[in-house]
This record gives C-alpha cells, sequence and structure tokens, in this order.
C-alpha cells in the first residue's frame, strides 16, 4: 500500500480507486474508506475526526456516502459535511432521521475504469442493520465482526455469528476491512477462522457467547491468523 499525503491527512491507498483513513481513539473515530470513480466519490463511514471531515469537505466531485450504522464515531462527522447523497439501512434512518434506504443489495455497476460497488446488509451482533460495501476485491465491514456491549458485558449473538461466517464464506472477496482494528485490512480467510473460533467456544443451549475484550479481536490476528501472511 503506497502512502500519499492529501490537503488534510495521511491518506493510505489500497490501490488505485480504494484509499482509506485511519480510525483513531482520540477522538474515537472510525476509518473512512474512499473509492473514486470519473464522476463521484463513494465514502464508506465519514468518521468523527477533525481530518476525515476536511478531506471529505474538500471532495469537489459528486459524493455518495454509505454508513456501516448508527454509532457516532461512524457517523459524527454528518454534521460538517455538505453536498452528500446518503444512503442507510432501515434502522440507522430511525436514530439520524436522514438517509435514503435502499433495499438490500444495492449495486453500482462497472463503467470504463470505474469499479463495481455493492452494498447490502450484513448480519452483525453489533449493531441492527450493519452495511457492507464490496469493491472488486475489497470487503468493507465497518463493526460487524465485533461484538455487542450490554450492561458492561460483551456478547455475540449465537444466530447471527453463524450467519455471519456463511456470508464471508459465500463471498466472493480477498480482503476484509475491519474499522478499528490495527491492519484494518486483513485476508478474508483469517477473519473467517477468527470467527469461527469464537463461534466454536459458544455453548449448548445458551443463545450468546461472552466474550472479555472489545478489541480483542487484533489479538487472535496478530496471533496465530496471521502467521500465514
Amino acid at each position: 500500500m503506497a502512502l500519499q499525503i492529501s490537503l488534510t491527512a495521511d491518506i493510505i491507498d489500497i490501490n488505485d480507486n480504494i484509499s482509506y483513513i485511519h480510525s483513531s481513539k482520540d477522538p474515537l473515530s472510525s476509518d473512512v474508506v474512499f473509492i473514486k470513480r470519473q464522476k463521484s466519490v463513494w465514502i464508506y463511514d465519514v468518521g468523527a475526526c477533525k481530518e476525515a471531515a476536511t478531506e471529505i469537505e474538500h471532495i469537489f466531485k459528486k459524493k455518495y456516502v454509505v454508513l456501516s450504522h448508527f454509532h457516532p464515531d461512524h457517523v459524527w462527522n454528518l454534521i460538517c459535511t455538505s453536498n452528500t447523497e446518503l444512503f442507510v439501512s432501515e434502522n440507522t434512518r430511525k436514530y439520524l432521521k436522514k438517509g435514503t434506504v435502499f433495499e438490500s443489495p444495492m449495486i453500482i455497476p462497472a463503467e470504463g475504469k470505474d469499479p463495481e460497488i455493492r452494498v447490502f446488509e450484513i448480519p452483525s451482533s453489533h449493531a441492527k442493520g450493519c452495511l457492507a460495501l464490496q469493491c472488486g476485491d475489497y470487503l468493507f465491514l465497518g463493526d460487524a465482526t465485533y461484538a455487542h456491549e450490554k450492561f458492561g458485558k460483551r456478547f455475540y449473538n449465537e444466530q447471527n455469528l453463524r450467519e455471519l461466517i456463511v456470508a464471508l464464506q459465500k463471498s466472493s472477496c480477498q480482503f476484509v476491512g475491519l474499522s478499528h482494528s490495527r491492519s484494518f485490512i486483513h485476508k478474508r480467510e483469517d477473519i473467517i477462522k477468527m470467527l469461527t473460533a469464537i463461534y466454536e467456544s459458544r455453548e449448548k443451549g445458551k443463545s450468546e457467547i461472552p466474550v472479555d475484550n472489545f478489541y480483542y479481536q487484533d489479538v487472535l490476528l496478530d496471533g496465530e491468523f496471521e502467521e500465514s501472511e
């Protein structure tokens, strides 16, 4: 991945069409993905940091924004961005009171050098109505692989996790982008192994799979599942 310097932030290039601004912890902000097309730019999540907001404002092509879900670290910069067309899930629309709810999947076909973009709902324990975006070999999931937190406890819903694993097994992508993950881009097969390991820790007859650490997937990915890279 080549590093280029933009007007406002360090932008990491994945390929000729896709780049991103990495997530941050202070302020808590998601990764923000940019997909360049000849007449437009598609943006997956807008984050909550000043650098991402300014970068989005400096895009003068037609802007389309897809929000993975409604949590503030993924949507906060909507208050300071303009001239964008916004796509959200039905559940995110309930929280934000804005955006176009689309019928999943939404497919923006390839045209010339412009890559195909696919947006669809993805099963998740983290939040209802999570949206994934696929462009070529890359599938961006936002926080869809994370656990749900309630009353200080973190857990996966057994059915949602199983359906997420199946969806990834059926996917044509080679790589997956996980927001807040140190490396951001991972091999799809490693993510499937990681989630399968979590799923196999379930107890018979229980619909919830408890976990200790919201970010502990980095511990797994930095260990046995990335040794083959």
